[in-house]
């Protein structure tokens, strides 16, 4: 066999590969339970006002992300693409994201890179959304290859049409994954040259297991244009993990995939912890369930409050029914949810509620995390 032919079987293996873990990732967390066992914006309490002397329409949730106006600070998360499952998905998710001018994120784009025939699964995005702002993504793991290429990070770009870059900070994932990534020995090298050669806001996103103050100050001084601080408290990596069959996992005496699916720092401390850092840009992301926690996000520093598990639910059921009813429903819905909070305390704009520790009390583990 020519060593042609020995590579592009390679690459047919490793595509393959790719795309099993694709549709594994969508598929686990709606058949199992993967949520971190405790969501600790439950020991967060939002401060009611009696007699609100705002209309509840005069309510504004519109802000601007890099520049583009949209109608409520509301992300549809990093979910997928790479599998012919995640075109249908990310479409569904686009239609609705430009019916309801929110900002929306494209899964890892690492599979689009390594097989153009699944480069269509991230495309459909700006093909159906052509207003909207559109996040792109690649991973750490990525960044910091041997073998890394400008041009790569380009291709990304140009995939979807990214007004905004993501890089995802995923070493608990990578660590508990069977052929991880788990060197980053050149990213802060390479990081460089991307900064040097691209102008598009990149910001740097955690996949749930939080950012804390050092690593923001880090970030924040490479040149990072924003965080993604994705926190525990909704879906584990690591629990999705122990749910597939990883022989290299298998061979302990304990699945360390099972040991550290609580790891890591709770949502609400890690926006608190990057904002004490840095002024820049945040979302919040890692088990936001509703409104209110976009509310609560907000009161701790965050900009913009991001979803993942909600959207992966309302378009798998879309995609049942041919449709985008339920995930126009679940943006109305936190729209509704995040103006109701506002009105019921009396704010007609996020600016009066950005950082304001009059709105909010802390109890519990949470009050303990932060005041440690």
């Amino acid at each position: 066999m020519t060593q042609t032919k020995r590579d592009s079987g390679s690459k047919k293996g490793k595509s393959k590969e790719i795309q099993e873990r694709k549709i594994e990732h969508l598929k686990i967390p709606i058949e199992d339970n993967v949520q971190h066992s405790i969501n600790y914006f439950d020991d967060m309490k939002l401060i009611h006002h009696a007699v609100p002397n705002i209309s509840f329409e005069d309510v504004d949730l519109s802000v601007e992300f890099f520049n583009k106006k949209v109608s409520a600070p509301i992300c549809i998360s990093a979910i997928t693409g790479g599998h012919p499952v995640s075109k249908e998905i990310n479409e569904i998710l686009a239609k609705a994201a430009e019916e309801q001018n929110i900002i929306m994120s494209v899964g890892s784009q690492r599979a689009g890179m390594e097989d153009p025939t699944v480069i269509n699964s991230f495309k459909i995005t700006r093909e159906v959304a052509p207003s909207i702002p559109i996040i792109g993504n690649i991973g750490i793991g990525q960044i910091s290859a041997l073998n890394f290429e400008i041009e790569d990070f380009k291709k990304c770009i140009e995939m979807i049409e990214a007004d905004v870059m993501a890089i995802h900070l995923n070493a608990l994932h990578e660590l508990v994954q069977d052929k991880g990534d788990v060197s980053y020995e050149l990213f802060r090298k390479n990081f460089h040259k991307l900064r040097e050669k691209f102008e598009i806001p990149i910001i740097a996103k955690e996949v749930g297991s939080g950012i804390n103050q050092e690593v923001a100050l880090e970030l924040d001084k490479l040149g990072f244009d924003g965080f993604d601080v994705g926190g525990a408290g909704g879906t584990s990596f690591a629990a999705i993990e122990s749910k597939r069959k990883n022989f290299v996992n298998q061979s302990y005496m304990r699945d360390p995939a099972e040991l550290f699916r609580e790891w890591g720092i709770p949502t609400p401390v890690s926006i608190a912890y990057v904002r004490r850092t840095s002024q820049k840009l945040i979302i919040a992301t890692g088990g936001l369930r509703n409104g209110m926690d976009i509310a609560k996000s907000i009161a701790l520093g965050a900009d913009y409050g991001g979803f993942a598990f909600n959207f992966l639910k309302s378009a798998w059921e879309d995609r049942k029914n041919k449709s985008i009813s339920n995930t126009i429903k679940e943006i109305r819905t936190l729209k509704n949810e995040l103006r109701s909070c506002l009105w019921l305390m009396n704010i007609n704009k996020l600016d009066d509620l950005k950082s304001n520790n009059t709105k909010y009390v802390l109890l519990g583990n949470l009050y303990r995390w932060l005041n440690q």
